[in-house]
């Protein structure tokens, strides 16, 4: 398994799509990832010959779709998507359990560990497992900062 948290020079799924029906980007993502996230029941039907691409859009409820345009929904995945939900109790990082309420928690009250250092510090003993836990099969670092800068 290729490391999780990579830079983009080295990660080939930095690469974007537009999803058809609105025009929106979508980021290329490994067939691990969908293999790990669908249901068993959904699991079954999918095309392992396809690319298949991440869908972050809020609005939306589709969350992969594959180069036939095939869709998979919310209710297809096992798991909350941290840009679909605003859930409190809602992951950020999915792989050492940083929800939103546990981020912010822990930045407005300044407790320890510090969410960033905690992550880097798993990500720099590579312990990260993104490609497996995280809807977007890529690195929640970004996530977790856009995540914080909003807080504030």
């Amino acid at each position: 398994m290729e490391n999780c948290c990579s830079s983009p020079k080295e990660n080939s799924n930095t690469n974007t799509i537009i999803y058809p029906s609105c025009k929106n980007k979508a980021k290329n993502i490994q067939l691990m990832t969908i293999n790990s996230m669908l249901k068993p029941s959904v699991l079954e039907s999918i095309n392992a010959m396809e690319k298949y691409h991440f869908r972050s859009t809020k609005n939306c409820k589709v969350v992969y779709f594959d180069t036939s345009n095939k869709e998979y929904t919310l209710s297809d995945i096992k798991i909350s998507v941290h840009q679909k939900d605003d859930s409190l109790s809602t992951p950020v990082c999915y792989c050492f359990n940083w929800t939103k309420e546990k981020i912010k928690q822990n930045v407005e009250n300044k407790l320890t560990p510090n969410p960033l250092e905690h992550i880097r510090e798993n990500i720099k003993e590579n312990r990260c497992g993104c490609e497996v836990n995280n809807p977007q099969g890529s690195c929640c670092l970004g996530n977790v900062k856009k995540f914080i800068k909003n807080l504030a």
